[in-house]
Order: C-alpha cells, then structure tokens, then sequence
C-alpha cells in the first residue's frame, strides 16, 4: 500500500506543481517566479524556467483526454515539442476528427519536424491542461473532417474470403413420440478489388427427410464513376415498380450510397466575436444542438433537428456571457428533396419454373425523375415471353410531415389470355406531434397479373387490399395506437379482416401494455361458430431490478387464458437470459423454458430448454457467426460477416482487446486480429479501441480509426500501442548511501525534466525505456550525479509499474 501512494505521489507532484503555482499561463506572457516561494513549496526551482511562458505538457509522447470543440473524443496520444508546443501527425488528425492537411509530411510526430497545426488553421486555439492531463482544441468549421472530405480518401481494394454460418437443432419429445430439426445455413463469398461474389445455401434435416437449397449465386460491382451497381447470376430484380421476380441474369442498379444526399441536417451561419464562443441551436424551446467556434464567421452544416416545418432560434454565448440571438423560420429550413430512384436495368431468365416446365426470359427497366422539390415521377416496363407489363409511380411530399405516394400499373398475359390494372395509394400523416395517420389501399382488376403469378395456373386475385393504422399518445395517458386490415377475395374467396389496438404506458420504470387483436373474418378461422375464436388479448407488466427485470403477463385466445411470471435479463456484458412459467386454463399443464444467449467473442451460442405438462420436454441450440481468410491468417468473427467489411489489427499481437464498430463490440484474437464485420459503404465510420482492455504495461499511440470504404472492398485498420515500462525507483546517494533529496530534480541528457524525487529517495518514471540519462541537478541546474539502475529482462504485462534499485553516481 505504501509503495502504490508513493507512485501515486510521483505520478501527481508535477500536475499539483502545475495546478497550484501555474493556473494563469495559458498566454504567451513570459513570468517570473518567485524562487523563495518555490523553495517553501518544496519544488525545484529549476521548474520555474520551463513554465516561464505557459502551462504546457513536457516534452515527448503523453497520453492525453481530448476534446474539440467542446465533444470529448476520448485519451489519443500526443507528441510535445522541446518547447512544450504541440506537435500533430496523421494519427492523432484522425483520431481528433480533423481534416489532414495536404502538406503534412508522413511519418510519426517524434520522427520528424515539428509541424503547428495552426499554421494551417490560425484561428485554432491550443490549451493544454497538463494539471487534468487534458488537451482542448477550438477550431474553425472547415478544419472538421466531413463525409465529404473523409471521402476524397476511400479506401478501395483489398482480398479476402469468408463464410458465415448459422448451425441449428431442435428436439422435442411429447407423448406418444419425438421429433427433430437440424439446419445448416452457409454463406460463402470472395471480396477481390472492390468485386465480391456471394453465395448462400440451406440444409435441413426433419426427422429422416433431408433437403439442400441453392438460394443465390452471383457477383457484383459498383462501378462509381455511372454510380451503379452491377450484379450478374443467380439475383432478384430490384425495383420498386415492377415485379421482384427471381432471375439467372444480370442487373445494373443505382448506388444509393453514392446518391446526391440531402440529410436532415440544416446549415446555420453566424458571427462570434470570442474565441471559445458557444453556438446553441433551440427547437420547441429545447437545445438540439451545441458546438464551441472560434472568433469570426462560421458555417455549421448539417445541424440535426426535430422538424422541418418550425421555426429555430440560434444563440451564440460569448465567454464574457454576452450574447446574441436570432431566429430562422420555418420557410428558410423546408428544402429537402425526396430523391429519384434512378435507371434501373435487368434480364434474365426465370429461375422459377410454371407447372408446364416454362422458365420465361425476361427484361425490364425503370427510372425516375425529380420535378420539383416535393414531386418526383417514375415509370418502368417489363417485357417476357407471353407476358408484358408498365408502371408510374408519383411520390407527392409537400410538406415535413405530409407525404401521398400513387401506383397505377397495367399487364397482359397472354398466354392465359388476361389484362387488367391496379392502383396502389399510399398516404402518411403527422396530424399533430401526438397523432399519426397512415392509409395504405390497393384495388385490383379481376385480369391484372405479376409475371410471377403467370407461372401457376390455379391464381386467383384478390379483389383489394386495405389498412390503415392511428396512433397517438401523451405523456400522462401514455402511447395508443389502432389498426386495420382487409384483404378483399375474389371469386367466391372469402376476404380477411381483422382489428387490433394496443396500449403502453411507463411509470415510475414499470411499463405496462396491452395489445387486442379482432379475426373479423370468421369463416377462415377453425373455431367456426365459437364467437370469440377470432379474439386475442395480451397484457404484460415488466418491473425492472437493476440489469433485470421481472414481468407477469396474461394471453386470452378464444376460451383459453395462459398466465404466465419470467425473468429476463444480463449476466455480464454478453450474456443474457431468460426464464419464464406459464400454466393454461384449459387443461392446468404448467409449462416451464429457459434460454441463455452469450457472445463468445469469436462466435454467438444460444441454448434453450423447457417441460411442457408432465412429460413434454424441449430443447434447442444454435451457433452463428463467420470466418474470414485473409492475407494474415484466420479471423473469426460473432457476427455476420456483410458486403463491406474489414480487418483490425492491434500492434505487437495483444488478444482480447475490445474495438468498438458500428455493429457493436468486436474483440482481437491471440494474434491481435478482429473482423470489423460492416462497414458503410462510402460514408465515414468511427473505429475505437477501449483502452481499459489493454494490458497495464501499455499506452495507445493510436486508438481511433475513421474509415470510409468502397463497396466491396476489404479495408485494414491499424491500431498503434507503444509498450512502456513504469518504474519505481529507490535511489541512494553514493558517498552517503542516504536517499535522494525529497523534491530534488532529476532531467535526461538535454537537460530536459523528467520528474520529481518524492518520499525516501523515491522516483517514478512513467516510460522508462525511453529515458536517455538521468541526472540529479542543483537549484543553479549543475549536475550532481548520474542515476545508475538495471531493470529486469522480463516484466509483468498485468502489473501497474515495478520496482527497482539505483544508485546516484
């Protein structure tokens, strides 16, 4: 214990220095200290010459807690000059979410000449915070990296091959017998220089009938100078006017991740006269959003706000607490657009077969225009043996919160001698900011067919489809909401109806809900005759208990009333369970299942079991994940494994680190591998490593990734980790074999300060490896003797610091 305060006293002394004595440096104003002073404080008066001008970091690498422009962006490592100034290269850029100047050299900072960021962006204020082991940045707009200047660096390329898997088994034994069901689904592709190639099949197993299912093969491409995507084999068409039918043929669709975006971000500019200044954005009189800019003009993009048809009101805070305010209406921030779905191309053939053995070819094409603002137009064709067909869609949004989409299209079957239309409308309302409205309806002529409805001879049309849903809550009565649907048959087919309507409410944690289901069509249902056969209610109360929760609901069907008590919940960060009883009215059985689903890390497991009545038992597992081959190995991944992809890697080989991704937490194998298993195609992503998953004995050098990546590529992402060694020493003088003087200094072979002796000859040094000397100075800065010291070959990756012997010579 006394050894942990004495590191803990080395490790703080030179921050108390800085914090009690230096709390006015942050100008460029030279001061001179008062060495009485500093002798009564029991600090070295040879610090006083360093921090003449301002608080500032020692010179050399420092882990630091970043923030810009007010948003923390975690501990980076940053590199100090001799002069204690700031020292920026590629990596910390990065991780600090700048732009990359194009005249920064390559290379680390401690490699190279000092490059000041400032001199690329002058207004860019610097403040250290040595005494918080803190560095704040406030720069101007245009020094943020953005999706579009993250996408002047797309990473393209890349090889790599994978399979993602899905293992499941069920078993079950009742009364009088038993069954099982055994599934295997397999995805398996290549990624190649942006092409990839996919390719997924299913086998199952039911008791003794065995089955294997080819679902898709088929290669891809984007090509992103025509922004379109190309696929050629075994693919569905993909197109929201004709039919999706399924095709052994080829496609060329729009990129949508290479689309003229129109975010729902607004641009808010202003004026602020201090260099700290606070810029707040007020909707419906909250704050939404809040950033920190330099003196002079500044233009925010893609400010983010709750709608478009309110005015804002924007207030820029000086640090003298001065202000300034003003409003933008409603008029100025309406100018989204909704977007054209673009050409769109397919032919094929068939991959389905009539009952004739016919497989059709086929061609179709689509496109879409934008005619104003809140109007966009599109029409499409399909052309196969036998069979014809046209489409127009018009999507209508004149306002924020009103939008009516229309669908007229027409076919011809020859074949089977039938022609006919439909029309689809579509309309979405937000009434109030309580109510929504939304009304789908789809009327059919008797002779209007899809191509795929061609291929089985016995097809009947339904006559219409309906529904239309209402919600509403508040706060005190909690959210509603009311549905309804119906199905219209056709040639004596008898229609589907039903009605539901649910309710939730939170109070005080506990949540409540009730939902209501009403089968109006009674005729298609087996309980004929029973009136309540079509009825289903269910309520459920949940109370939760820390990172559990305790729940009783009550299921009504028809006659028979099931109520069941469960607990659910996390054990640990990837473990969760469930467990519940439940008994019937009908017969009394009571029924009794369980489940535990974990991520391993490297792969996902979820077990299930459960007793039904007396003799009933059931029991389930299932294993899913993917595995990917690349040019350093194999990576197993806990998930699946999607189109873009990439590969983590953590310096020196360091296993069980956790990376955070945009598809949750990753964790690096015994080689300091980890698949990053998506990627956004074409935008910026956030690629972090949770420090405190690192072995004490090691400091990030670059801890955060932005990555933007093409479609289809496979992208590397290199995470730098330095390993150091802390040391605490207990040195003695030579000639009196007495400890160091307490608050003596210590400094390297320039002459630079190192650290401060504290208790009983104690000295810490904080990266040991990296010290060239060290030397005992006077008040006057002459040196008094050399520390002389030997460290262990081996050293304890789990251990905070260890410990050692010196002598001072």
């Amino acid at each position: 214990m006394k050894h942990r305060q004495q590191w803990i006293c080395g490790r703080i002394v030179f921050s108390l220095a800085q914090a009690l004595f230096l709390p006015g440096l942050a100008h460029a104003q030279a001061l001179e200290f008062d060495l009485a002073i500093l002798k009564s404080r029991g600090l070295d008066t040879s610090l006083g010459q360093y921090f003449a001008d301002s608080a500032k970091f020692m010179p050399g690498r420092k882990s630091v807690v970043l923030s810009v422009n007010g948003q923390e962006k975690g501990t980076v490592m940053a590199f100090f000059g001799k002069k204690g100034e700031l020292c920026v290269d590629e990596a910390f850029l990065q991780n600090a979410g700048l732009k990359v100047p194009s005249d920064l050299p390559v290379g680390k900072a401690e490699d190279m000449a000092c490059h000041d960021y400032r001199n690329d962006y002058p207004s860019a204020v610097v403040t250290p915070k040595p005494g918080e082991e803190s560095l704040l940045l406030v720069v101007p707009q245009d020094a943020l990296a953005t999706d579009d200047s993250l996408a002047e660096r797309i990473n393209h390329g890349g090889s790599a091959a994978l399979v993602n898997y899905s293992v499941m088994s069920s078993q079950s034994r009742y009364s009088g017998g038993a069954s099982r069901y055994d599934q295997l689904t397999l995805e398996d592709g290549v990624n190649m220089h942006d092409w990839l190639l996919r390719s997924r099949q299913i086998m199952t197993q039911m008791d003794n009938t065995r089955s294997q299912e080819l679902l898709y093969t088929y290669v891809q491409h984007t090509f992103e100078h025509t922004k379109k995507i190309m696929q050629a084999g075994q693919i569905n068409i993909s197109s929201a006017l004709v039919s999706g039918a399924a095709i052994n043929g080829i496609q060329f669709v729009p990129e949508s991740a290479l689309s003229d975006k129109n975010g729902e971000g607004i641009t808010v500019t202003g004026m602020a006269n201090s260099a700290q200044a606070r810029v707040e954005v007020k909707q419906f009189g909250r704050v939404v959003f809040s950033t920190l800019v330099p003196a002079g003009p500044f233009t925010l993009d893609n400010v983010p706000v709750t709608s478009l048809s309110s005015a804002i009101e924007v207030s820029v805070i000086e640090i003298d607490g001065s202000s300034s305010h003003y409003t933008v209406s409603a008029d100025a921030l309406r100018g989204r657009m909704i977007a054209p779905q673009g050409l769109s191309f397919a032919l094929g053939q068939s991959q389905d077969q009539a009952e004739d053995g016919r497989q059709p070819w086929l061609a179709s094409v689509t496109d879409g225009w934008n005619l104003t603002t809140w109007l966009n137009v599109s029409a499409g064709g399909m052309l196969a043996e036998a069979y014809r067909s046209v489409a127009t869609q018009f999507e209508f949004a004149p306002y924020s919160d009103l939008s009516l989409d229309a669908t007229l299209r027409g076919s011809q079957d020859v074949l089977h001698d039938y022609a006919g239309q439909s029309i689809n409308v579509n309309v979405n309302a937000t009434m109030t900011k309580a109510l929504t409205l939304t009304l789908s309806a789809t009327r059919y002529t008797p002779g209007y067919r899809e191509f795929s409805d061609t291929l089985d001879d016995d097809f009947t049309q339904y006559n219409g489809q309906y529904s239309g849903s209402l919600s509403w809550g508040t706060a005190l009565l909690g959210s509603f909401s009311f549905s309804y649907s119906l199905s219209e048959g056709s040639d004596g087919e008898s229609d589907s109806r039903y009605l539901s309507a649910s309710w939730g409410r939170t109070l005080f944690g506990v949540s409540l809900s009730l939902n209501w289901q009403h089968l109006l069509s009674q005729a298609t249902n087996e309980g004929v005759g029973n009136p309540n056969a079509g009825d289903m209610l269910f309520f459920t109360l949940s109370v939760p208990l820390g990172s559990q929760s305790l729940s009783t609901y009550a299921h009504k069907s028809g006659q028979e009333l099931r109520s069941g008590l469960g607990t659910s919940g996390n054990i640990g960060r990837e473990n969760s369970y469930s467990l519940a009883m439940e008994r019937s009215s009908g017969n009394g059985e009571r029924n009794i299942n369980g489940s535990l689903n974990s991520n391993l890390h490297y792969t996902q497991l979820a077990v299930g079991a459960g007793k039904d009545g007396t003799s009933g038992t059931n029991r389930s597992f299932t294993f899913s994940g993917g595995v990917v081959a690349h040019h350093s190995g194999l990576t197993f991944s806990p998930y699946t494994v999607q189109e873009t992809f990439g590969i983590a890697s953590v310096g020196q080989s360091v296993g069980g680190v956790e990376i955070m991704t945009p598809d949750g937490a990753i964790w690096t194998d015994r080689w300091g591998k980890a698949v990053v298993p998506s990627l956004p195609a074409y935008k910026a992503a956030r690629i972090e490593m949770n420090t405190d998953s690192l072995p004490k004995n090691v400091d990030v050098s670059n801890g955060i990734n932005m990555v933007s990546a093409g479609h289809g590529s496979v992208s590397e992402m290199d995470f730098s980790i330095l390993s150091v060694r802390r040391v605490m020493l207990t040195v003695v003088m030579q000639k009196t074999h007495r400890p160091l003087p307490k608050n003596a200094t210590l400094v390297d072979d320039d002459g630079n300060y190192v650290t401060t002796v504290v208790d009983n000859g104690q000295v810490y040094l904080n990266d040991a490896e990296h010290i060239h000397g060290l030397h005992l100075i006077d008040d006057d800065g002459k040196i008094q003797c050399t520390l002389q010291y030997a460290l262990a070959k081996e050293h304890d990756a789990h251990s905070i610091y260890e410990e050692a012997q010196g002598m001072c010579l």
